[in-house]
């Protein structure tokens, strides 16, 4: 079987998985490390306006109980992590903050802070955000800040 054989295999095998490294024992004993990602499928790709305005409506979105649902600054983790995993928004924080001001959404009631966001901390939460809503009746409260916009601005994308 050549390389090029075993790629395309490996491509079908591994066609909407989740992840991000493979190693694979070859004919010869050799470890072949296969990188593989279902980002591009997954990804929601809205234009930078159905963005905007999906940020815009979920600072003004409130709970139940007529509260914002996005309240603190820190709370930008969870719309971070749903811009640059599913959207496709750059990961650096500076370059990220770039893309908000020319999106021009610097300005919102809770403005982003790259600094609040690098404070949070989440253990319980998975890395792919599209899992986050699974935890929505079992997070703790500091990460159902997070979830509750993570999981709406999905939801507004998805709609939007």
């Amino acid at each position: 079987m050549t390389d090029e054989m075993k790629e395309k295999m490996m491509q079908g095998l591994l066609h909407g998985a989740t992840i991000g490294q493979l190693n694979m024992v070859v004919e010869s004993g050799a470890t072949v490390n296969y990188y593989g990602s279902s980002r591009a499928n997954t990804a929601i790709t809205p234009t930078e306006e159905q963005v905007k305005r999906a940020v815009e409506k979920l600072m003004e979105e409130k709970d139940e109980g007529g509260k914002y649902l996005m309240c603190e600054q820190q709370q930008w983790y969870g719309v971070k992590a749903v811009l640059t995993k599913l959207c496709e928004f750059p990961v650096k924080p500076a370059q990220f903050e770039r893309t908000l001001e020319n999106l021009e959404l610097a300005h919102l009631r809770v403005a982003y802070n790259g600094e609040s966001v690098k404070k949070v901390h989440l253990h319980q939460l998975p890395a792919n955000v599209e899992l986050w809503h699974q935890y929505q009746n079992t997070a703790d409260d500091y990460s159902m800040k997070q979830i509750k916009v993570a999981v709406r601005l999905i939801d507004l994308l998805k709609y939007e």
